[in-house]
């Protein structure tokens, strides 16, 4: 058997760290912060040592998987909000994409829940720049597209209630251990708060 090439190494590395962040996004929807990193290497079906060789901590692996998760919803955000079409369909587009990618993806709906709580459970030189870029490619972004019809103020208000809203209602799933929210059905009930606004 020839040794295995650089990029196969890499193909290697690269399923492992996303395996452990996987595993460590099930694992805070069942604990919260209070997990160990022994939960994520069995959540993972991993060696304990394997997941130290990759992260030497929980904050440190939290860190990071926040900003792989950051990266998902900003594609997302860049892609459904942006100019292009009416307001209302955006919005719908960017809401059932943000609950399904949350479904899919539970790290990303981890990302909004710890932003609103302005990654309080991260020691604060872990933190870094987490707040600042989910502000520019995530919060802001909602605004935006919502001052096409309103002012920066309800522009602010609507963007916390959607963002809030979705949070709160995915959270009920997540955190039970389901995924088959209905995306579009949640999105049509939660926009039509908005359909009496002129957009």
């Amino acid at each position: 058997m020839s040794p295995r090439t650089k990029e196969q190494n890499e193909a290697i590395r690269l399923t492992r760290i996303r395996q452990i962040q996987s595993a460590a996004a099930e694992v805070y929807l069942q604990r919260g912060m209070s997990f160990e990193m022994r939960d994520v290497a069995a959540q993972a079906g991993l060696g304990y040592g394997t997941v130290y060789h990759y992260y030497k901590n929980k904050y440190e692996l939290f860190h990071e998987l926040l900003a792989s998760a950051l990266d998902s919803a900003s594609e997302l955000s860049a892609r459904t909000l942006a100019d292009g079409g009416p307001l209302p369909e955006r919005l719908r587009a960017w809401t059932v994409g943000l609950l399904t990618l949350w479904a899919e993806e539970p790290m990303v709906f981890i990302l909004y829940k710890m932003a609103s709580e302005n990654f309080h459970q991260l020691p604060p030189e872990l933190v870094g720049r987490l707040p600042a870029r989910f502000e520019a490619e995530l919060y802001r972004p909602v605004i935006e597209a919502l001052q096409a019809s309103e002012d920066e103020a309800s522009a602010l208000e609507n963007a916390n209630v959607l963002i809030g809203s979705l949070t709160g209602c995915a959270g009920l799933w997540l955190y039970h251990g389901r995924r088959e929210l209905d995306a579009a059905k949640i999105a049509d009930r939660l926009l039509a708060g908005f359909g009496e606004r002129k957009m």
